[in-house]
């Protein structure tokens, strides 16, 4: 049996506000078909969709988790990292590894990314 990672959930306080931060900065495309505004949001994040869930449901927690970070591949990190800078996200700096290029930063709700860029070997 195969299992295969399709969906992110998140809890949020302010949809509409995660939601343009998510399609405005990292370019997220909405599904209009599965959204149902005010409350809930579906991404597509490539072969994942991230949604987003309004805080109020019965028994949603709220708030980043420490021990949780979304990984997000970019084609440019240093782009990526101007457009979060223009946003106002809480970023940090650019680490070059040995398999590529990093960038942490945090939505507008504090949930920890990771942004990245591989290299290519071969």
């Amino acid at each position: 049996m195969a299992t295969t990672l399709n969906n992110i959930n998140l809890f949020v306080r302010d949809v509409a506000g995660v939601k343009a931060f998510y399609t405005n900065v990292l370019g997220l495309l909405e599904d209009t078909h599965r959204s149902a505004p005010p409350v809930f949001c579906y991404l597509q994040a490539g072969s994942c969709s991230l949604t987003l869930q309004d805080s109020s449901t019965p028994g949603a927690q709220t708030g980043p988790a420490d021990s949780i970070e979304i990984g997000f591949a970019v084609d440019d990190v240093e782009t990526i990292r101007q457009r979060l800078a223009e946003s106002k996200a809480n970023i940090g700096e650019v680490q070059q590894m040995g398999w590529g290029d990093t960038l942490e930063a945090c939505d507008p709700e504090g949930h920890r990314l990771n942004l990245f860029t591989m290299k290519s070997f071969g």
